[in-house]
């Protein structure tokens, strides 16, 4: 068995010297100073005085700061101490008898944090030499201790300057007078109050880490991250309270920054708010679980308790969705995700209106990019209000003909890339008979025209077809032997061909994810088309009905009629049977588990290898750490989650019951909607899941605090809405999410002790880590052979950004090449370059592979408001690759155009000057050397 984690290389394209990073920071004397530190000040201290004056404020507090994040690696911090060691009413300090003897500092200053160009690595001890052996590209530090997390930082430091700096700019506004002054003070106060709470909760978590770490080498788990999480949003408080501190004073503090620095920080601040109380509900959770198990049964939590989480649910996920969208993740990945909000939000309010009021909406769109507030509002009340058909209509955009026309010129093409549909026949191998699917779909199916390489294709997301064909898609880079036995048609080649290869050893069936009620195979070519080219195999695809038209077990049933027709018909896929790897994302990866238990069950040939992304193992209702993650999510937030689950289990709320009986009335009371909710029948027989040790089912307690009856739903009903608490009653009270065929956590261990080799790739910030964790431990504890891979810094879902970020695209590559080194794969998945330059660059930015850091964080320092920061920054890079002789200079807190405005800014004249005099020298020095080979030239002739 091998555990092993891999960190998202975060910052592999966004490396920035050292040097930079400092220079405008350090003041000390020597060559460390900044340029404007040796300027002659003369003329421009009176102007700086001059404008301080005018300001009323006193110029001896105009000094620029300096902070400093520190880290131990081998000291323990004072940030864990017992929680019963409260924090003192004035401020946080930490013992300076507990401080390291050895620290690395990174500077903090200005507008953001500084890392290494890659997070520090380090292989776990159970991994296989092969991963050794490559690991020594990687940069090799020591292990960080369970109080930090990331390399450089440090809890303890970071929380201290934190309520230090709040303390120093509270106290600076309180003596001010203004309107602008006050606000700030009473935003700071509630921040600091934030803290004094948030800090006992983080230290009672810490101390409990290592009850629920996979193993020594593998720390992570929910709590872990609900910490990290805290601390990330910790570090961007920090960087603009900086900004307030340096920019608080002066005439341009109230004309220019104070408005965008309150958004800010009160963005910030909010957000902080609500993690503390995500926090608090975690510490509680810790103590249902009595610190063994992740998963805590939801009927032994009292309902007040219960009715907190809803609260935040319903009303604190706004914080988290405007100025700090997506903050836990890498920064390339909030870019994005902010684009998917604003998206989101425009998508709503065109969702099922005319064409004029559609355009209208679409013309404003921008908005939701210009003021976060209005996007994080409109997106909060999506994720409380929707139902499961907007959810859906909003992630098959990614299925529409026009979107998949466009990602032909994105995705590369493979030679075959074949749509058809297998059954209706039994299929009979050695005995076994399987059936085609039976269960019936719903009355109202798409009618969405199909997807595929022709009009004629009956495939794709959502199509028509007959209740007992399954759609199937194969990839490969190049004809094999047997393939024109499907037959292969002139529409079913991307790439004319004439070669023809012998029989793959390899095949990888694929099953996508998509909540089980959206995307297809279609939408995941952008990462599976690359697959078939860099592992050059024949890759199956199989599109399953989705719900809510073809709920459960629907999916199931086609999923593993299609996985024993491709067991009968190998040599149709140009494979000769050897090896069989199963792969699915999400709910792929929750059907692909699905099926190997049927195949273990039945008799079946299972699959060698089964590598699950990401992938839900729990669907009843039950609480996880990791799930109190989705209120902060933008991508798989808690409302999405509920829908998705009552889509596939055949839950819909807009059933007649409901539409008679709770339909919420606009002009009706508070009284009479919960008499309303009060009539709405309970169903009988409620079972309680189990917990994740496989325990036997404990009895509900009957105190009334336990027992969730009619005026509990009302409660309800009056935080989420009459629609949302009748779904989740119904959910509730359903069997069906705990049947062991839709969560593979309830199994039998008779049935999970004869599972394959097993890949779980989980994403650390995910609201589904604990379900892999939870089902590694199941799986070590039965001694099956398996590999838990941890991603850093990126969101659930990263495979279908495959094409759109890089980091997604480097981590997912990395994770398939080590499975193809393991199975002796021929196909290289990263190709090589004749070049011996692109070798030297490829060796350079080559991953390490699954290592085992803890968590480090993803800022980077670089210009203040630059958008043209990383441009000068490659052309530097590129530059020093040709040995040209070029100065990079990045200046901190400058906005883009600061030269225009040295007759204002006295801080910007004295970069002027300097700018000229470092032109002059360098004019001087070429001249020099003009001159001297001048000289030499006329000597030689």
């Amino acid at each position: 068995m091998t555990t092993v984690v891999v960190a998202n290389p975060m910052g592999m394209n966004k490396t920035e010297e050292p040097s930079l990073n400092n220079e405008a920071n350090q003041s000390s004397d020597g060559a460390s100073r900044s340029i404007t530190d040796r300027l002659p000040m003369g003329p421009i201290l009176v102007a700086s005085r001059l404008m301080s004056c005018l300001s009323k404020q006193p110029r001896s507090i105009t000094s620029k700061r300096t902070y400093t994040v520190s880290g131990t690696d081998n000291e323990k911090s004072s940030f864990v101490k017992p929680l019963s060691t409260r924090i003192s009413s004035s401020r946080f300090r930490p013992s300076s008898s507990q401080s390291p003897p050895s620290t690395r500092s990174t500077s903090c200053s200005g507008s953001s944090y500084n890392k290494e160009s890659s997070p520090p690595m380090r292989n776990s001890k159970t991994a296989p030499s092969d991963l050794n052996k490559i690991s020594k590209t990687s940069t090799t530090s020591t292990m960080p201790t369970p109080d930090t997390v990331g390399h450089e930082f440090n809890f303890d430091s970071t929380y201290t300057q934190l309520r230090d700096l709040a303390d120093i700019n509270c106290t600076y506004f309180s003596r001010q007078k203004t309107d602008v002054c006050r606000r700030f003070e009473c935003l700071l106060i509630q921040l600091k109050h934030a803290l004094d709470i948030s800090v006992p909760l983080i230290r009672y978590l810490t101390d409990n880490f290592h009850h629920f770490d996979y193993s020594p080498e593998i720390k992570a788990h929910g709590y872990r991250s609900l910490v990290v999480a805290h601390g990330q949003a910790c570090v961007g408080t920090l960087d603009i309270l900086q900004q307030v501190d340096t920019k608080r004073v002066g005439l341009l503090f109230n004309l220019m920054y104070s408005s965008r620095l309150f958004q800010d920080l009160e963005s910030w601040t909010k957000a902080l708010i609500a993690m503390q109380r995500i926090l608090t509900l975690a510490v509680k959770m810790v103590d249902y679980s009595e610190k063994k198990v992740l998963y805590v049964d939801a009927d032994h939590v009292p309902l007040d308790i219960e009715l907190d989480y809803f609260k935040m649910v319903a009303f604190d996920s706004e914080y988290f969705f405007g100025r700090t969208c997506g903050f836990q993740f890498a920064p390339s990945m909030q870019k994005m995700l902010t684009f998917l909000l604003a998206g989101l939000a425009t998508f709503h309010e065109t969702y099922n209106r005319s064409i004029p009021y559609a355009a209208a909406s679409l013309a404003t769109a921008p908005k939701y990019i210009l003021f976060p507030e209005q996007r994080a509002k409109k997106c909060a009340a999506i994720f409380r209000d929707s139902d499961y058909l907007f959810c859906k209509s909003f992630w098959n955009i990614v299925d529409h003909d026009y979107v998949k026309m466009g990602s032909r010129y994105i995705v590369p093409s493979v030679t075959v890339s074949k749509y058809f549909q297998i059954g209706p026949e039994e299929i009979e191998i050695n005995s076994i008979i399987i059936p085609p699917p039976t269960a019936c779909a719903g009355p109202d199916e798409p009618n969405e025209r199909a997807a595929g390489n022709s009009s004629d294709n009956a495939t794709g997301s959502g199509s028509k077809q007959s209740k007992q064909l399954v759609n199937l898609k194969l990839l490969s880079h190049e004809v094999r032997e047997g393939m024109s036995e499907l037959p292969l048609k002139k529409n079913d080649f991307e790439i004319s061909s004439m070669e023809i290869l012998p029989m793959s050893d390899h095949l990888l069936l694929h099953i996508h994810g998509g909540g089980f009620i959206a995307t297809s195979t279609t939408t995941h070519e952008v990462y599976l088309k690359p697959w078939a080219l860099g592992l050059e195999i024949p890759i199956v695809s199989i599109d399953y009905s989705l719900a809510p038209e073809s709920p459960y077990p629907r999916a199931i049933e086609e999923c593993f009629y299609a996985y024993a027709w491709v067991l009968k018909n190998a040599n149709k896929l140009g494979w000769n049977g050897k090896t069989l790897l199963l792969a699915g994302d999400s709910a792929g990866g929750n059907l692909v588990t699905i099926v190997t238990m049927k195949s273990i069950e039945v008799g079946l040939r299972k699959p060698d290898t089964i590598i699950c992304f990401y992938t839900p193992f729990l669907l009843g209702y039950s609480m996880s750490p990791s799930r109190l993650m989705a209120i902060m999510d933008p991508l798989l937030n808690t409302g999405f989650l509920w829908r998705c689950l009552a889509a596939y289990a055949g839950i819909k709320s807009s059933d007649d019951e409901f539409e008679t009986v709770a339909m919420p009335n606009l002009d009706d009371t508070t009284a009479e909607k919960q008499q309303k909710l009060n009539n709405i029948a309970s169903s009988p027989g409620q079972t309680v899941p189990q917990s994740d040790n496989n325990s036997l089912p404990e009895q509900v307690p009957n105190r009334a605090e336990y027992i969730r009856g009619d005026s509990y739903y009302s409660r309800l009903g009056d935080i989420m809405g009459l629609r949302q608490a009748y779904l989740l009653r119904k959910l509730r009270e359903s069997t069906l999410p705990n049947n062991p065929y839709m969560s593979p956590l309830r199994a039998s261990d008779d049935t999970l002790r004869q599972f394959p080799t097993t890949y779980l790739v989980a994403c650390h910030q995910d609201p589904l880590l604990d379900d892999s964790i939870t089902f590694a431990r199941h799986l070590r504890s039965l001694s099956v052979e398996h590999h838990l891979v941890i991603v850093q810094n990126l969101t659930h879902g990263f495979l279908s950004f495959y094409n759109a970020n890089t980091d997604c695209k480097k981590t997912a590559d990395l994770i398939m090449n080590d499975l193809a080194r393991r199975y002796n794969i021929g196909g290289p998945l990263f190709p090589s370059s004749s070049s011996t330059k692109k070798k030297k660059r490829n060796k350079k930015n080559a991953l390490a592979p699954l290592t085992n850091p803890i968590f480090p964080l993803t800022r980077t320092t670089t210009a203040t408001d630059n958008p043209f920061i990383d441009d000068n920054v490659e052309f530097a890079r590129r530059l020093r690759d040709l040995n040209v002789s070029h100065h990079l200079n990045v200046v901190h807190e400058f906005p883009h155009g600061f030269l225009d405005f040295g007759f204002a800014a006295a801080n910007v004249a004295e970069y002027n000057i300097e700018i000229i005099n470092m032109m002059l020298n360098i004019l001087k020095q070429s001249a020099s050397t003009s001159d001297a080979i001048a000289s030499e030239s006329n000597h030689t002739d």
